[in-house]
C-alpha cells in the first residue's frame, strides 16, 4: 500500500479508542508503533508500507506489559491511572512513575525495546 491507501485504510477503519497504530514494511523486515496522529501526519503518499494494525491504549498497554514484564504495572488511584516503571538508568536501577497516557506507553516501550520493536 502506499501512503495514500494507508491513509484511506486507517480513516475507513478509525474509531476515537484507536490512538496508536502499528506498521510495518511490505518487505516485513521493519515493524514499528507509532501514536497515530503522528504517523499519518508524517506519511509520504508515495511511500510504500506493507499494513497496519491500529490498537487502543488497552492494546498497547498489554504490548508494554508483553516487552517490560514485572518492570511495569498499572496503579488505579482516585487521581486516575498512572504506571510504575522500573528501568536501569546507567548503572542505576530506579522506579519511575508516568502519567498513563499514550506519549508515555510509548516512550516506555521505545525503551524497553531499545528502538527495536519485537514480533510481528
Amino acid at each position: 500500500m502506499n501512503g495514500r491507501e494507508v491513509a484511506n485504510t486507517i480513516n475507513g477503519i478509525r474509531t476515537a479508542n484507536h490512538v496508536f497504530v502499528k506498521w510495518w514494511r511490505k518487505e516485513n523486515d521493519f515493524l514499528d508503533f507509532d501514536l497515530l496522529d503522528r504517523f499519518m501526519t508524517n506519511r509520504d503518499a508515495g511511500e510504500e508500507i506493507g499494513g497496519v494494525e491500529l490498537l487502543t491504549m488497552d492494546d498497547m498497554w498489554n504490548e508494554v506489559k508483553r516487552i517490560g514484564g514485572k518492570r511495569v504495572n498499572l496503579v488505579h488511584e482516585a487521581k486516575g491511572d498512572s504506571i510504575e516503571w522500573t528501568h536501569k538508568v546507567k548503572d542505576t536501577v530506579r522506579t519511575d512513575h508516568c502519567a498513563y497516557t499514550p506519549p508515555a506507553l510509548l516512550a516506555i516501550y521505545d525503551v524497553e525495546t531499545h528502538g527495536n520493536p519485537v514480533g510481528m
